[in-house]
């Protein structure tokens, strides 16, 4: 993985990783979402709030009109529920563009079953994710009842060259955060669909890459360059 990924990324996947580690810095989940409109402007965004005491926006205010949400605090508090919650539908049918059959769900990692429903039910058609799930992905729901067969939804993912960073630092952050019985029962779960992420995410954690990053308060683009660097690294020394 060449060391300019960043670079390459398109503006939403890089507010997506930026959502991602804003929520690893609050004690989150490293999980980022953001949504486009039919032109591809940024028109809403999201990260995971379970850990979040702190919110940086209010639990519900009114911004041109409709009220819009954070959920924080709080085990619904998901990535891609905040990016949703934070639209604006007040003037969807004004243009081509405002129509959220046209708007379109970027995410970090494979939507779980409650924000593959609140995505589906939201009004949007098309989704695109970084990162597979095998423990908690659910867009194989899709089509499995006569209410989820009967929207056009169009799902784009993995992405090629996030899925192993997005993947790895949700490996890493369980390790930090929940017990060792938890974690280790994901990743048994991750490791047969993602082994090259659980073994980079466990080698972040065995060398204290990502606190490292947070101790100095890194970029989200300091971050990745270091994240793919720890790649390079496992790859050469032949584990993956």
């Amino acid at each position: 993985m060449a060391a300019n990924l960043w670079d390459r990324l398109s503006p939403t996947w890089q507010a997506c990783l930026d959502e991602a580690w804003r929520a690893y810095a609050a004690g989150s989940v490293p999980i980022g979402a953001i949504v486009t409109d039919g032109q591809g402007r940024i028109i809403g965004r999201g990260r995971n709030r379970i850990g979040d005491r702190a919110l940086t926006l209010p639990h519900a205010g009114r911004v041109n009109g409709p009220a819009r949400a954070v959920v924080a605090f709080h085990d619904l508090a998901h990535a891609e529920l905040n990016a949703l919650l934070s639209l604006n539908y007040a003037h969807e049918n004004a243009t081509d563009a405002d129509n959220p059959h046209r708007w379109v769900l970027y995410t970090t990692m494979e939507p779980c079953p409650l924000c593959l429903g609140a995505f589906y039910m939201s009004g949007l058609r098309e989704l695109h994710y970084a990162a597979r799930d095998p423990y908690a992905g659910s867009v194989n729901l899709l089509g499995t009842t006569p209410y989820l067969s009967r929207k056009p939804i169009r799902v784009v993912g993995p992405h090629p060259e996030l899925e192993i960073i997005s993947a790895a630092l949700s490996v890493e952050w369980s390790m930090v955060r929940e017990s060792d019985n938890r974690s280790q029962f994901v990743r048994d779960h991750w490791r047969v669909v993602l082994p090259a992420s659980v073994a980079l995410g466990e080698r972040l954690f065995e060398r204290q890459v990502i606190s490292e990053l947070q101790a100095r308060q890194a970029s989200v683009s300091d971050m990745v360059a270091r994240v793919a660097a720890e790649l390079v690294k496992l790859r050469n020394s032949r584990v993956v």
